[in-house]
């Protein structure tokens, strides 16, 4: 099984509640349809209200992303047909409008990885 980790940032116009709730009602929906072969699909959005901090203050940094998203892939067809569908000039096109609403798309960080656990 593959998978893949997405950092994403809010745009700075829009609240913690406004983001999660145009993801989750707006964008999964979309990237559902038009990205078939993702197999697993998580989001794990921060709970600010839990960090803590180290400074005498007791400001917390704000941080960097305010979701990280899972995505898995049952094989290398299915991740395959997830890269080729991004290709796509029209799913990229609705993919990109959608995420123009809702996220700081110059802050997304896209990483391949290896899961192990025990």
């Amino acid at each position: 099984m593959l998978k893949a980790i997405v950092l994403l940032k809010r745009k700075t116009d829009i609240t913690v509640d406004q983001f999660i709730d145009h993801y989750e009602n707006r964008h999964v929906p979309l990237v559902r349809e038009v990205l078939p072969t993702i197999g697993k699909y998580v989001r794990n959005y921060l709970d600010t209200t839990s960090v803590s901090s180290n400074r005498q203050d007791g400001d917390a940094p704000s941080p960097y992303f305010d979701v990280i998203t899972e995505l898995w892939f049952n094989d290398d067809t299915a991740y395959q047909g997830f890269i080729d569908a991004l290709a796509d000039p029209e799913v990229s096109r609705r993919l990109q409008e959608d995420e123009d609403r809702f996220l700081d798309r110059s802050i997304v960080q896209t990483y391949a990885v290896k899961e192990c656990g025990i």
